[in-house]
């Protein structure tokens, strides 16, 4: 038996793969969007933890001033200094030192001063803190409590400044503090 032939459809035309250039366009400008609300947030990001990485520093070198002073029975001093081995009677400490007595070597002859460390703060980062420095006693005390500001002149994190308290007894405690995008 034969059977007669049926006609074929007409093949349809397949699409070649890739995108439209609508689809581009969308894609390029939800892109462009999410980079508009990303920048400002992830830059103030990166500023706090600047900030926070500033203060940690300082925070650990004033312990490290008063465990040194308790260790050693002699007065340590973390002081403003622009040559790394002095103290300088500045309020502006983008570069500071911990300095101190070295009882083990003195005992053999003249008295020795040891710098313990030296840090300079890093980019635009600024600290200020009291001109004559703070004096840890052999006890591990402080005369008075004294006050240091970590800052970074911007508006991206709004609480651009870190207020690093040196209680009497020695203990350090932090605060963040609203500095309006400047510095003290």
């Amino acid at each position: 038996m034969i059977r007669p032939t049926r006609p074929h459809a007409p093949a349809r035309a397949t699409r070649p793969g890739g995108f439209t250039l609508i689809e581009l366009m969308v894609t390029v400008a939800v892109i462009g969007i999410l980079a508009v609300v990303g920048v400002p947030a992830m830059a103030g990001l990166v500023n706090a933890n600047r900030i926070t990485a500033a203060n940690e520093n300082l925070t650990a070198a004033l312990q490290l001033a008063r465990a040194e002073a308790i260790r050693r029975s002699a007065s340590v001093t973390v002081c403003a200094s622009t040559n790394g081995t002095t103290c300088v009677n500045q309020a502006n400490w983008n570069r500071w030192i911990v300095i101190g007595r070295d009882n083990a070597a003195s005992a053999a002859g003249p008295e020795v001063i040891d710098v313990m460390r030296d840090e300079t703060m890093p980019g635009n980062m600024q600290l200020s803190g009291p001109a004559a420095g703070i004096r840890f006693r052999p006890s591990g005390l402080i005369d008075a409590e004294q006050t240091l500001t970590v800052c970074l002149p911007t508006d991206h994190p709004s609480q651009n400044q870190r207020v690093v308290t040196v209680m009497l007894g020695g203990g350090v405690r932090t605060t963040k503090n609203n500095g309006g995008g400047s510095c003290p």
